[in-house]
């Protein structure tokens, strides 16, 4: 199975949980997909530092990057922005390309960009009680 996880509202926001999760899953044989918007090279310690195991990683910053897509930096808010449309269908459009299963996102507005063959998570806010679940 592929399974994506984003980072911000998932990862960070129960690192126990999916440390857990992905180190059961990849024992299982299974592909961890880290699925964030920010560049890799800043987040990556996020991951590193909850102890989640992965397979691959896609940052919608990174792979606009590559492409070429017009984008820039604001002087009232942090981060890379572009065209909020691409900007809302790559997950999505990443989940296809991966073959993505499963995907855990606190942001329900993504959801729609997804393939029906991928199943979208929306993970509670961290005031939730689900850490202490597993």
């Amino acid at each position: 199975m592929n399974i994506g996880l984003d980072i911000h509202g998932v990862i960070d926001a129960y690192p126990k949980l999916f440390s857990n999760l992905s180190k059961k899953w990849i024992k299982q044989d299974h592909e961890i997909f880290i699925v964030t918007g920010q560049e890799w090279q800043e987040v990556k310690p996020i991951v590193e530092e909850a102890g989640v195991c992965y397979t691959h990683h896609f940052s919608i910053v990174d792979h606009h990057k590559n492409i070429g897509t017009p984008m820039y930096k604001r002087s009232d808010k942090d981060g890379w922005w572009m065209d909020k449309d691409i900007w809302m269908h790559s997950k999505g459009d990443y989940a296809m390309y991966a073959d993505l299963d499963i995907h855990f996102d606190d942001s329900v507005e993504y959801a729609k960009y997804f393939p029906s063959s991928c199943t979208y998570v929306i993970v509670p806010s961290e005031n939730f009680v689900l850490d202490r679940l597993f």
